[in-house]
């Protein structure tokens, strides 16, 4: 037994009395030292609690300013209250412990993986040892090792939809209690931009807060559901009645729940909330607006039905508001092209002046910073205030692309050794390397999405580019759209991806549909050169690789939030596989278990726990027609191309890309 001289004096005699406190703090010896010792019991469960203050060498490296709770706990079984245990002790504190840093020791075998996934659900960096009854802690060597694996190995930046976890919600804080402020105002106000924007976690964060404050009633309408889109528009306000009154009574309704309801069990009628005595204010949420506008991806009918529901619709509202009923509503998409219009068919657009004309921008330069700071701080990265600057630019201050690109940072760079301050020139190597490999997939998918939308911005986004600045009167759409930069001499593209992207599409003149329709006489075979195919190649294989890993992370965080009580998601994974594949992978667990099942098993996953995947990817049969045609690599064969064969390879990659974009 060693001496413990990193255990503060007043407390030694106590903590060498317990045999797992010394090799906790041996085993802390030239890491920690420790500041405080006591036991604590909570539900029958005893802890050992101990206040680790780091060396000065440790504090800079993990980037620690306050003391780390240590909780020992001998049990076989640890449970997720050991993390409430710790997190109540933490606030007790009054801030002498780091808030989201913790060691956990225990002799559950399967405890390391549970505690770290209960830690990035609560907002923790959770470092969990496991010492078997009959066994040992690790040394310290072995110990900073597992420091660096244990909190740099995940990456933070990696979300797979929309921001849920406060801890994620960056950048946008004041916009939600502004955007709620209008509501609760009775205002009628919109929000539009890009794919990928972020609209819908601004949209969640304020059906959280005025669910928290029960002001006001929200009725939640997502317009690519389906069973809405393809209604008429004298159906749709009808449902819309539905959702509106189930809202008033309950305080939240989301479509879907109107939908199952008959007329005869629920008349759609308004006015029988104008009749309501005390109405409380309510929110009707029209989410998705682009499936129920002349742009419709799914639905030709609404190219005349739009301005009827609208017309409608509008009328429903002034009765509101002649009746003192305090409603409000809030519109978000993609296009504003349908809102701002005067006239469809020579007939006066009713929606003209009644929505008025908003957009998300993106983030604010030292918003971007900010995210990017913390994300890095915890996957031991740091980057300079300029390169963070960099970063921010190249991405067009988009968060979802500065993620995409902050996870490509962080599996560039070796786990051992961090954390680790990123040198200018690697930065940008990487950043390059990322537009390149990445951040050109992910901006064509947006600028296409748009373009399907409404034209005007990409021709005009078009002329941007190719000019060193667009007039400021010329350009205004683009700058709502966070597209383009002001500077003083008018507007201007910025953005390394958002260049990226414009090319990507300008040089695709081909569309899939028309490459679908050419005569057979014409398809015949593509004549590419050896480095006009292998790029072709590159760019297929490239685009596969990416939507297979969205596909693992999709998998493992949608089977995760969905499990049962007590049932875990890995099992789900390999009840999908086939016998074979489910006994050589038994072993292994979470990502590394995911890592090892080929493309089309990833489908026959999602297929056979289709509930849990249906509000992404709709139709179960066109999702499992594409994963069949992309199993087939034309990309794995070196032969001539057949265009209609690219076609629809190119066809089933677009289909997949927009719905887990």
């Amino acid at each position: 037994m060693a001496h413990l001289l990193n255990v503060h004096e007043d407390i030694r005699a106590n903590l060498a009395r317990n045999t797992l406190a010394c090799e906790f703090a041996n085993a802390l010896d030239g890491l920690f030292t420790i500041e405080a010792y006591r036991r604590h019991e909570v539900s029958g469960w005893k802890y050992v609690v101990l206040h680790c203050k780091p060396t000065r060498n440790i504090a800079d490296a993990l980037l620690l300013d306050r003391e780390v709770l240590a909780l020992i706990v001998n049990v076989t079984d640890v449970q997720v209250r050991t993390l409430h245990v710790a997190e109540s002790i933490i606030s007790a504190s009054n801030g002498r412990l780091d808030p989201a840093f913790l060691f956990v020791v225990h002799a559950d075998r399967a405890g390391d993986e549970k505690l770290r996934n209960w830690g990035r659900e609560l907002g923790y960096r959770v470092v969990p040892i496991h010492r078997s009854k009959a066994g040992a802690i690790p040394t310290a060597d072995a110990l900073r090792r597992r420091l660096a694996g244990d909190l740099f190995t995940h990456d933070p930046f990696s979300l797979t939809g929309p921001v849920l976890a406060d801890s994620e919600f960056f950048g946008r804080r004041n916009s939600a209690l502004e955007t709620l402020r209008q509501l609760q105002n009775g205002r009628i106000i919109s929000i539009f931009g890009i794919r990928k924007l972020g609209k819908t976690s601004l949209i969640n964060r304020v059906v959280t807060l005025a669910r928290e404050s029960g002001d006001p009633r929200v009725a939640m309408i997502d317009c690519s559901v389906d069973g809405f889109n393809g209604l008429r528009a004298a159906d749709a306000l009808k449902a819309v009645a539905k959702v509106t009154r189930m809202a008033a009574t309950r305080g939240y309704a989301h479509i879907t729940e109107a939908l199952k309801r008959s007329d005869k069990d629920l008349v759609p009628v308004f006015d029988d909330l104008w009749s309501m005595k005390d109405p409380k204010p309510l929110a009707i949420i029209f989410d998705e607006v682009d499936y129920v506008t002349p742009a419709s991806p799914t639905r030709s009918h609404w190219r005349k039905d739009f301005n009827i529901f609208w017309r409608e619709f509008r009328v429903v509202y002034q009765e509101a508001q002649r009746m003192g009923f305090p409603l409000s509503v809030l519109v978000s998409g993609v296009s504003s092209h349908a809102f701002r219009v005067e006239s469809f068919e020579g007939i006066e657009n009713s929606v003209l002046h009644f929505v008025p004309e908003g957009y998300l921008a993106p983030f604010a330069r030292h918003a971007s910073q900010q995210m990017i700071k913390d994300l890095c701080r915890r996957c031991g990265l740091v980057l300079a205030e300029e390169d963070q600057s960099k970063l921010a630019e190249v991405c067009g201050d988009f968060p979802y692309w500065i993620r995409l690109a902050g996870s490509y940072i962080h599996r560039a760079i070796d786990i051992h050794g961090r954390p680790r301050v990123l040198e200018s020139e690697l930065v940008a190597r990487l950043l390059k390397e990322f537009v390149d490999a990445e951040g050109v997939d992910a901006a064509k998918v947006a600028l296409e999405d748009l373009r399907r939308k409404t034209a005007e911005p990409i021709e005009l986004l078009q002329r941007a580019a190719a000019v060193p600045h667009l007039p400021l009167v010329e350009g205004k759409l683009l700058l709502r759209y966070g597209l383009a930069s002001q500077v003083p001499d008018g507007v201007t593209v910025t953005s390394h991806m958002i260049r990226a992207g414009l090319t990507a599409i300008s040089s695709l003149e081909l569309s899939v549909q028309e490459s679908i329709d050419l005569p057979e006489t014409s398809i015949g075979q593509l004549q590419l050169g050896q480095e006009e195919w292998a790029e072709e190649l590159a760019v297929i294989n490239r685009r596969r690789n990416t939507v297979e890993r969205k596909l693992r992370e999709f998998i493992h965080v949608s089977l995760k939030f969905t499990a049962l009580t007590g049932e875990n998601w890995v099992d789900k994974v390999l009840k999908a596989l086939p016998q074979r594949e489910r006994t050589e992978l038994a072993s292994l667990s979470g990502d590394a278990l995911l890592n090892k099942v080929f493309w089309k098993d990833l489908g026959a996953i999602i297929a056979k726990h289709w509930d849990s995947f249906e509000k992404i990817f709709g139709d179960k049969k066109r999702f499992e027609s594409a994963i069949a045609l992309l199993n087939d690599r034309p990309d794995a064969h070196a032969k001539p191309i057949d265009a209609a064969d690219v076609a629809l390879y190119r066809r089933e990659l677009v289909w997949l890309e927009e719905r887990l974009a």
